[in-house]
């Protein structure tokens, strides 16, 4: 295996749990695990775990991302989103958030992890508090 070679742009990953770092997340409160799929794809999707670092909840927020899909692999949270009504989720559960809409993440459980997939890899998120 050559883990140098390049697919026309993608390269493959592997991403080994007991080798994971987590580091802050785009939100104060919550930390990530990077999988390495942003850099394996060259910044065309991103795949990261995401958990409580402290906050129970997210401030209102939105991304410009084109495509925001999240999985609840452990515990609960409250999804709520401008104009819609608030959803619990529990493990297994899925949600998509659309461009712009502002959103925040409530009641989050002390076991919870969000596997969060985005296109592109990178995105700007806007904070309101």
């Amino acid at each position: 295996i050559d883990p140098d070679k390049d697919f026309h742009g993608q390269k493959f990953c592997r991403h080994q749990l007991a080798k994971a770092t987590w580091r802050p997340w785009r939100i104060e409160g919550f930390e990530q695990r990077d999988t390495g799929i942003g850099a394996a794809t060259g910044g065309v999707a991103s795949v990261k775990v995401v958990r409580r670092a402290g906050a129970l909840e997210t401030p209102w927020n939105s991304l410009d991302s084109d495509i925001y899909f999240g999985f609840v692999l452990e515990g609960g949270l409250t999804l709520s989103g401008e104009g819609h009504a608030s959803r619990d989720l529990a493990m297994g559960d899925a949600f998509v958030i659309p461009p712009d809409l502002k959103t925040r993440l409530g009641n989050c459980s002390g076991d919870l992890e969000i596997l969060e997939v985005s296109l592109p890899a990178e995105f700007t998120t806007s904070v309101w508090t």
